[in-house]
């Protein structure tokens, strides 16, 4: 059993008069299938045959609140996303729009992935990891006459950015059309260990996955560059379309990984907005927050 030993140390420095009144983007966690397909589909949907939709739901729940997965709205426009639905390893709810509290942040529910999990996992995380606490959202639909694909805009973030990309923790998250991954960004499969994953304010998470190469390496936290929505897209057939979105931990079960989809349907949504590059200390201007002097431990248990 793998284990990380976090330890964090930080100086907060909160002036409450700075916070912004602003909407937030609101995340409402839940595994109910039915809220979140209404989710998905509000903001696109478009040709797609919204009667023959089905949607089952893979999830994990300490108690009301914690479940891995929900819908959000975005009011406040945060990294450029389209209100849909949110899943990952960790409580869906905790990765609203905000200032980044702690860099650690984690629920670990503990649930091995199947073995049918990890046959979708295993190509995305590079590796014959073991990965755990996965969330998997399926969907089988048909398509109205005239449309012949689907389009999708996803935004992935992770804590494992930076301290553990280049190890064994390359937390995944894959987007399956017709048994076929389709989430690629500049050739490469999303994953913690993706070059474009850079350090962005606004929720949480301390990366995302941006949209050019960001020149950090390990241990040197680099700002995301370009927009954080990555619009998907797919050929599917007229009848008998499958879909899936699947996210997880991978090597432990510490340290969540987070995904927002919007904007599904059978026609290009809008292009995303691109979001400037942030200052490294750009929190400072949301609250005065200050985050200094933090270290981390990953241990790994030896078998005896």
């Amino acid at each position: 059993m793998n284990k990380k030993w976090i330890t964090l140390g930080l100086a907060v420095a909160v002036s409450l008069g700075a916070i912004s009144d602003a909407p937030a983007a609101s995340i409402t966690p839940t595994l109910d299938a039915n809220l979140l397909e209404a989710a998905l589909f509000q903001a696109g949907g478009g040709g797609i045959d919204l009667s023959s939709v089905v949607v089952t739901v893979s999830g994990h729940s300490m108690g009301l609140g914690s479940e891995s997965a929900g819908t959000y709205t975005n009011a406040s426009g945060t990294y450029g996303m389209g209100s849909g639905i949110v899943i990952s390893s960790g409580q869906a709810g905790d990765y609203g729009d905000g200032p980044n509290l702690d860099t650690g942040k984690t629920t670990a529910y503990s649930v091995a992935a199947t073995v049918a999990q990890e046959a979708l996992l295993d190509p995305i995380s590079g590796g014959s990891f073991d990965h755990s606490d996965v969330t998997q959202i399926d969907i089988s639909f048909d398509m109205l006459a005239g449309f012949d694909s689907i389009f999708f805009n996803v935004t992935f973030g992770s804590e494992e950015y930076d301290e553990f990309i280049g190890g064994i923790y390359v937390d995944a998250f894959g987007l399956y059309v017709n048994n076929t991954n389709v989430a690629f960004v500049d050739g490469l499969p999303v994953n913690i260990d993706h070059p474009y994953m850079g350090s962005a304010d606004g929720t949480e998470l301390n990366g995302l996955l941006g949209s050019a190469a960001t020149g950090a390496s390990s241990g040197d936290p680099m700002p995301a560059i370009g927009s954080l929505v990555h619009t998907f897209s797919a050929s599917v057939n007229p009848t008998g379309n499958t879909l899936t979105f699947i996210i997880a931990d991978t090597g432990d079960d510490a340290l969540d990984s987070t995904a927002y989809i919007s904007q599904l349907g059978g026609t290009l949504p809008p292009d995303p907005a691109a979001v400037p590059e942030p200052s490294t200390f750009a929190l400072l201007g949301l609250g005065g927050l200050a985050l200094v002097g933090y270290g981390w431990r990953r241990k790994r248990q030896q078998a005896a």
